[in-house]
């Protein structure tokens, strides 16, 4: 299995380089977590379960906690090793990443605050919408698998792979929303319900952009190359080059 030493310097102090695999390692087990946490939340939408919402809702401390984690592991490399080239890539890429993690984490718990409030108020689920969000929801959390392997394998191609992606999660994001206009066009009078959907639609759709944007920081880390605002379609040529 691939180390932080894969993309970073290797010291002779080896307190550092396990500092560096520890931030690694929480970076990827957050990682998995917020993927999960994406599953189960569209699944309590899908499916009116309210196990599922109290479960996300519960776990969502978990995540803030290993992004406080995170943030305090990485002012302690920055404070105590004073970092520089690929060691400081890498801990600025890994930090960021995290940040991102913890806003998908944000974006499932949303998902679920409106599965809730469905049940709440006895909205039962709709089998037009219900496939197109779960087809989103499959995309958005495989996304966040892709990426996550991609720094793990510390592999720059993957993280291209993943980044262009995201256009077909934009695509099911529009098709949703015409879903949701014609809903409005026959049902004017269940606005409050629609607008809730669009909430969660777009939830699915800021997922896939925060993965796009790990995808960049994986880019960066391994090949030091700044491409955040290089348009996705170019990211394979600026690897090449």
């Amino acid at each position: 299995m691939p180390t932080t030493s894969d993309y970073t310097e290797g010291h002779t102090v080896r307190a550092f380089d396990a500092e560096m695999e520890g931030l690694r390692t929480l970076l990827l087990e957050t990682g998995g977590l917020v993927a999960d946490q994406v599953t189960k939340a569209v699944a309590a939408l899908v499916e009116r379960d309210p196990r599922l919402v109290e479960t996300v809702m519960e776990r969502e401390e978990a995540v803030n906690a290993r992004d406080l984690a995170g943030e305090e592991m990485v002012f302690g490399l920055l404070a105590k090793r004073q970092p520089v080239g690929a060691d400081l890539r890498a801990i600025l890429a890994m930090s960021k990443a995290l940040t991102d993690l913890e806003r998908c984490g944000d974006e499932a718990k949303k998902i679920a605050k409106i599965a809730r409030r469905f049940m709440n108020d006895g909205i039962p689920a709709d089998p037009r919408f219900t496939d197109v969000v779960s087809d989103m929801a499959k995309l958005a959390s495989r996304l966040l698998k892709r990426v996550l392997e991609a720094l793990d394998d510390a592999d720059a191609k993957r993280a291209v792979e993943v980044a262009e992606a995201d256009g077909r999660l934009d695509s099911e994001y529009k098709l949703a929303l015409r879903l949701v206009h014609e809903h409005l066009v026959e049902e004017p009078n269940k606005i409050d319900h629609a607008a809730d959907l669009v909430i969660a639609i777009k939830a699915l759709e800021r997922i896939g952009d925060h993965a796009k944007n790990i995808a960049r920081y994986v880019i960066f880390l391994v090949e030091g190359k700044d491409v955040r605002h290089v348009k996705t379609k170019h990211l394979g040529k600026e690897l090449s080059s």
